[in-house]
């Protein structure tokens, strides 16, 4: 049951059945040639030297030189599974952010103009509503976990260079207790951050002034935060807009 349940898993991930055999009976008795390897998993004779090949070429095995017949070896799974995990997470998100945005473009503001976002999805958005900032951005901090920050700022940095105005305010007493002080002065020194601190219920707030993202993250719990997207904020965003303008 448990073969079969691996198996099937394998499948998943774009092995065929004959492959995900051959892979696991390697794994469970170690090298062997082709002919062993067709005995132990199954996988027709006529077949195993055609699945041995692609298994190797796609980097589940190895062939040990020198040997007559050939004998294989399966290599380890941390070596050949997670770059393979990698890249499907990657290829997943990156649909997803592109089908959300489609979704949202030809959606009608006048009815669905507030959306929820949790967990991985909630850092993605607030990163994508940058990347959509046509002219300025305002981004206000109190907290975020320490490598979703720094990609922030670098996708901030990215687009201070390409003449978007930036207008960055941080909460630095809660900052301070979350990355040493002296990266936190750099921070207001790069952007000419201000400072303005306060207690208010949000860890993040972002807004290009067409849409907001009001962001919280725990500090115990940073792997679980949850964002509101408000699109259209219209006329909101253009007195905000007047607003930060003059404290800044």
């Amino acid at each position: 049951m448990e073969t079969a349940r691996i198996i099937n898993s394998l499948k998943r991930l774009g092995l065929t059945e004959y492959e995900a055999r051959a892979y696991i009976a390697l794994l469970e008795h170690g090298e062997a040639d082709a002919l062993e390897i067709s005995r132990r998993s199954g996988v027709p004779r006529t077949r195993i030297y055609d699945i041995l090949s692609r298994l190797e070429s796609n980097g589940f095995i190895q062939g040990l030189k020198g040997t007559r017949p050939a004998i294989y070896v399966a290599l380890p799974p941390s070596h050949t599974l997670k770059p393979l995990k990698d890249s499907i997470v990657e290829d997943i998100e990156n649909t997803l952010n592109e089908l959300e945005q489609l979704y949202l473009r030809n959606s009608s503001p006048q009815r669905y103009n507030v959306w929820l976002f949790r967990g991985i999805r909630a850092y993605g958005t607030a990163l994508r509503l940058i990347d959509e900032a046509k002219e300025s951005i305002l981004v206000r901090i109190i907290y975020l976990p320490h490598d979703i920050l720094e990609n922030l700022l670098s996708k901030l940095r990215e687009m201070k260079a390409n003449g978007i105005d930036i207008y960055l305010i941080i909460d630095t007493r809660i900052l301070s207790t979350s990355m040493p002080k002296e990266r936190v002065e750099e921070i207001v020194r790069e952007f000419n951050a201000k400072i303005l601190d306060s207690l208010i219920p949000l860890n993040a707030l972002l807004l290009d002034f067409r849409q907001a993202l009001l962001l919280y993250a725990s500090p115990t719990l940073p792997e679980n935060p949850f964002a509101f997207l408000i699109q259209d904020v219209g006329e909101l965003g253009q007195l905000i807009k007047r607003h930060v303008m003059d404290f800044t």
